[in-house]
């Protein structure tokens, strides 16, 4: 169940050749006239307000989907557990 704003987005900068944009020329298309193809690109990370990942114990430069799995590699910064935009609702129905 979440809250209001439970996830929130990030945008981090693209650190590619050239930057987040990327012209491709095309001369010969377009009956002669070209054609220019532009490709954006941009990297969005989700946050959960309230948890913190401590990224000491991830092998490379960004953390693997094993690395996020692990619930040591993730703190909890909000004062309270009421203070969460996000619970887990456990039952012990089958």
């Amino acid at each position: 169940m979440f809250k209001d704003k439970a996830i929130l987005w990030n945008e981090l900068p693209v650190n590619t050749e050239g930057g987040p944009l990327e012209f491709d020329r095309k001369p010969r298309q377009g009956h002669g006239g070209g054609v220019t193809e532009m490709v954006g690109r941009r990297h969005f990370v989700p946050h959960v307000p309230g948890t913190r990942f401590l990224d000491a114990s991830t092998a490379g430069e960004f953390a693997t989907d094993a690395e996020l799995a692990l619930a040591a590699n993730w703190d909890r910064t909000a004062s309270s557990v009421k203070n969460m935009t996000f619970i887990a609702l456990k039952t012990t129905e089958a």
